[in-house]
């Protein structure tokens, strides 16, 4: 098969019922796919097209938190899919007008993920370097995080969705960031990411602490209250 671009678990997923046990996934010339956990049959396709009628996939995939919707990044743009409504059908949301705009969020959009508080929060990087934080009810862009050195490979929200951790490639940084009012930066944990490989990161359950992998072979363990 081709590259996977990225995959995401159904948020409400409980063993207990069957039927929510579910994951997308999104890869090079295919449409976004939802499979089953349990036996790996094919449940939906999702079908994203260009300008030209042309299938284009997917970089990056989530689902908002009621997993109603599958929120897909593209090239300056959102695409937003009814998970009841499996094809073409699909709402777009642009993030930069034109290819040459200086206004809006300009490149792929890399990586997704919504904050838990079920307020619509939702942020979403780009190669371009930068991070924008958006609502599903307003198109406009609330504000820009701008900080990396590189392309914007993964956001997470904490468990409270009062602060944000994003990661870049070619970029050492993960970057810890206040989104409840000033959208400042509060921090850096350093590790090793010179590639232009996606060097992944996960927080513990109460957003304390914080592990990442490294390019030097190594697991990283830091602190985030310190």
């Amino acid at each position: 098969g081709d590259s996977v671009y990225d995959y995401c678990w159904y948020p409400l997923m409980s063993s207990a019922d069957p039927l929510t046990c579910c994951f997308l996934s999104s890869s090079k010339d295919h449409p976004i796919h939802m499979w089953d956990a349990y036996d790996g049959s094919l449940r939906a396709s999702y079908i994203p097209r260009n300008h030209l009628d042309e299938l284009t996939a997917a970089y990056a995939l989530a689902f908002d938190p009621t997993g109603s919707r599958i929120y897909c990044g593209f090239e300056r743009a959102v695409r937003v899919f009814d998970v009841t409504r499996p094809g073409c059908v699909c709402t777009t949301r642009p993030t930069c007008p034109t290819r040459r705009s200086r206004n809006g969020q300009r490149g792929v959009i890399s990586c997704l993920d919504f904050a838990p508080d079920y307020s619509g929060l939702f942020a979403a990087g780009s190669f371009g370097g930068t991070t924008g934080l958006y609502v599903e009810n307003d198109p406009k862009m609330i504000t820009q995080l701008e900080g990396h050195t590189g392309g914007v490979t993964q956001v997470r929200f904490s468990h409270d969705g009062l602060y944000l951790f994003t990661a870049a490639r070619c970029d050492d940084d993960i970057v810890l960031w206040d989104v409840r009012s000033t959208c400042r930066e509060l921090g850096r944990f350093s590790r090793r990411s010179r590639g232009n490989q996606r060097i992944g990161f996960d927080l513990s359950a109460d957003s304390r602490g914080l592990v990442s992998a490294s390019q030097d072979g190594r697991v990283l363990a830091f602190d985030c209250t310190d």
